[in-house]
């Protein structure tokens, strides 16, 4: 079946009448056997006992994966040659070398062939002229897998049939690996070997403490961002969510490229924290300086360091230095073994090597020598080479650089101005000029005047900053798109959901959005929750500065259960299915939150051997339970003295000293008996907060025990999440949700004694 869909000469009578359609499955098919071919999916395979066929089968069905090479298609054939067109990589002195050395071999061989043919005996001429392919064709070889260059030079794109046959033109590898690629990881991810106990075991543990890692969950927001960066070309994005979402890792992931959705370089990211307390006028400064910073590390990744008259020095005083030690050596080494003085050992040696004629060269050279003149030769011979070969290198090197120094005209361009740019941004430029005379007068008098003029540069105003920053920052984008560097200038602002108030957030987001708009420059900002509810009810009779300033929102929700377990899995191969769900439950989905739990389970093995479940869950709980019972006494003792909170006071001190489940789920209705909605009163509010904590901790030591089977891994157990995520917004909405959770467990509702 997947041969005649990828085979283009098996071509059906019904398939005539729709060919965009077998085309588009032909395309697919290549695509997929392509894809499942390479190194890292067979791995991925053979690690999860996964057949490619069930694979394969699985991705055929997939009407949307179908739907996307279609799309892809038709791109392809409406851009044509219009586009961004990455910058070759030039081809390094290394390279360079590999081949003229592999054009030397073949030369010399025809060489001696053609100064020896007429002198070979008939049964050596066959043998040479047999040789002779063999030895062109091992030189090309040779050149073929030395230089990168010359190696996607004749064969750009590795492909089983035609560009023509598949529609995909040169977006193909884009293809593979953007589009089958995560929907292979996908399919494995859906099928991967689960395992299943009450004792936390795993293999080993891969990125905890890493934040930036490149196992990257593909979630809905992560998917969209990519098609944010492959679709826009400017604009301001707001990246929505909790604290803990991940807005910063997807900050980070961008600017690492690991979210880069085209098959062009990845862009160029500048990442800036936004700050607590601001100007203005000093953050936009800020932003150019990172911003000349980048663009000039990104020329330097490009084009390699600037190579000034500094290292030219250093290199010549080196290779002159090599160079005599090297002749000292061979004159030190050949003038003791030399058959005669010392100080003729040079002399000698030249009127030797000059009775040489070529061929004969084994003659004078070498039986017509005593044994220590030809060590004496094997020595000079060996540095001669070694000399020769590093003069030859050098002389290769200054000819690519030269050639690269002229091919790279636009991106030194860039780098002088940028340099220029964060010269002017770090430093106040003072120019003093001046003059002076004097005329000497009858009667001994003088007539004299000195004027001296001094100019400071003035700093900037915001405006005149602001508009600095846009003329800079589409140069940049223009730059590096004309020199095929990058397409796009990605500019993401994080942190800015940590300013407290909410009209600090808006005038910040107001003063800096002169910079939105810049052609070739996309912005991200990580914003608030609150912010984004700003934004959604845009066309309302409310209009603020998010709703004015962004284009779009992406909002990055928790994750799912599916997905915190395959967070884990990833992380701690072959643990358990209940410890991902124990991790679920007690982060929310959160993944900064699951980040620290996931540590907290491992932590537990140092000191416990294959802990169970329920010793787990005991440790980490109590944990938690110690941690949150500080929090809220710090809090009541912030209050004012009231009889409600005297008579809260006791019970608030009992949380940490509780361990059974059942004690926890008494202590909770004692905590909420006389609860209201109310939570504009204090009190109230800090009552429904620790009754609804440590219901939910009761909850999760019920639930996770060394009893839970895996029928008892039920999607219903979100809800525990969902409910730790609410105790944050709103308590009495957690404490109905965990009252719904125990009642469909069949776990006691709680009571007073």
């Amino acid at each position: 079946m997947t041969g005649e869909r990828s085979d283009p000469h098996s071509i059906e009578e019904e398939d005539l009448e729709d060919f965009d359609s077998w085309t588009a499955q032909a395309a697919l098919a290549s695509l997929i056997d392509e894809t499942l071919s390479s190194p890292e999916v067979t791995r991925l395979l053979a690690r999860e006992s996964l057949r490619a066929d069930v694979v394969r089968e699985e991705l055929f069905a997939n009407e949307t994966l179908l739907a996307k090479i279609r799309t892809l298609q038709d791109q392809v054939m409406a851009e044509g040659d219009r586009g961004f067109r990455p910058r070759n990589r030039a081809m390094s002195p290394r390279e360079a070398v590999w081949l003229l050395v592999a054009l030397l071999l073949g030369f010399a061989y025809l060489s001696l062939m053609t100064a020896a043919w007429s002198r070979l005996p008939l049964f050596f001429r066959i043998f040479a002229g047999m040789m002779m392919p063999c030895v062109l064709f091992a030189t090309g070889a040779l050149a073929v897998r030395k230089v990168t260059s010359l190696r996607e030079w004749i064969n750009p794109d590795a492909m089983q049939f035609h560009e023509e046959q598949f529609g995909l033109g040169p977006r193909r590898s884009f293809a593979a690996r953007e589009i089958v690629l995560p929907e292979v990881r996908d399919v494995i991810s859906a099928h991967r070997k689960l395992h299943f106990g009450t004792t936390l075991v795993f293999e080993q543990q891969y990125d905890l403490g890493e934040e930036d890692s490149t196992r990257i969950v593909p979630t809905a927001a992560a998917k969209r961002i990519r098609r944010v960066l492959e679709r826009a070309g400017s604009g301001a994005v707001a990246l929505g969510g909790q604290r803990g979402s991940g807005k910063t890792t997807a900050i980070r992931s961008m600017q690492r490229g690991l979210l880069h959705g085209s098959e062009n370089p990845a862009p160029l990211v500048v990442v800036a924290s936004a700050p607590a307390t601001y100007d203005a006028r000093d953050f936009v400064l800020h932003l150019h300086k990172l911003l000349c910073q980048a663009v000039l590390e990104r020329i330097r990744q490009t084009v390699g360091p600037e190579q000034g008259w500094h290292w030219w020095a250093r290199r010549f005083w080196r290779g002159t230095a090599d160079l005599l030690a090297s002749a000292v050596l061979a004159w030190a080494v050949g003038g003791a073994l030399w058959n005669g003085k010392f100080t003729r050992f040079p002399v000698e040696l030249w009127r030797t090597v000059s009775q040489v004629r070529f061929p004969e060269l084994l003659g004078p050279l070498w039986t017509g020598q005593p044994v220590h003149n030809r060590i004496a030769l094997v020595v000079v011979a060996l540095l001669a080479v070694r000399w020769a070969g590093k003069l030859l290198a050098s002389a290769i090197g200054a000819v690519v650089l030269f050639l690269r120094h002229q091919s790279t005209a636009g991106p030194r361009a860039l780098r002088t101005e940028a340099r220029r740019q964060l010269l002017r941004i770090q430093y106040l430029l003072t120019y003093t000029t001046g003059w002076s005379g004097k005329l000497a007068v009858p009667a001994g008098g003088e007539l004299g005047r000195t004027r001296t003029t001094q100019r400071a540069e003035q700093q900037l105003t915001h405006p005149e900053v602001v508009d600095e920053f846009r003329a800079f920052a589409q140069l940049t984008a223009e730059s590096l798109r004309e020199e095929g560097i990058t397409d796009r200038v990605v500019v993401a602002i994080d942190e800015l959901d940590k300013i407290g108030e909410q009209d600090k957030a808006q005038q910040l987001v107001n003063d800096i959005k002169g910079i939105f708009g810049v052609p070739g420059c996309l912005y991200f900002v990580a914003v608030s929750d609150d912010a984004v509810l700003s934004f959604e009810q845009r066309g309302l009779a409310v209009r603020d500065a998010f709703d004015s300033a962004f284009s779009e929102v992406v909002r990055l929700e928790p994750f799912t259960l599916d997905e915190s377990r395959l967070w884990i899995a990833q992380r701690l191969p072959g643990v358990p299915e209940q410890f991902c769900y124990l991790g679920h439950c007690l982060s929310g989905g959160l993944p900064r939150d699951l980040r620290r739990t996931t540590i907290d389970m491992v932590d537990v093995t140092i000191e416990h051997y294959e802990p169970s479940l329920s010793t787990v869950t005991g440790i980490l709980v109590r944990a938690d339970l110690a941690a949150k019972t500080a929090g809220f006494i710090g809090q009541a003792r912030s209050l004012a003295q009231t009889p409600e909170l005297i008579e809260l006071w006791p019970k608030l001190l009992r949380i940490p000293d509780l361990r059974e489940a059942v004690e926890l789920a008494e202590l909770a209705a004692e905590l909420h008996e006389g609860a209201t909605p109310d939570l504009a009163d204090a009190v109230n509010r800090l009552r429904l907060h620790s009754s609804a904590f440590v219901l939910f901790c009761a909850t999760v030591l019920d639930v996770f025990t060394d009893a839970l089977a895996k029928p008892r891994l039920t999607p219903d157990l979100h809800e525990l999440a969902v409910a730790r995520r609410h105790l944050a917004l709103d308590p009495h909405l957690a404490w109905a949700a965990l009252t719904d959770f125990r009642k469909a467990r069949d776990l006691p509702l709680p009571a007073r004694r």
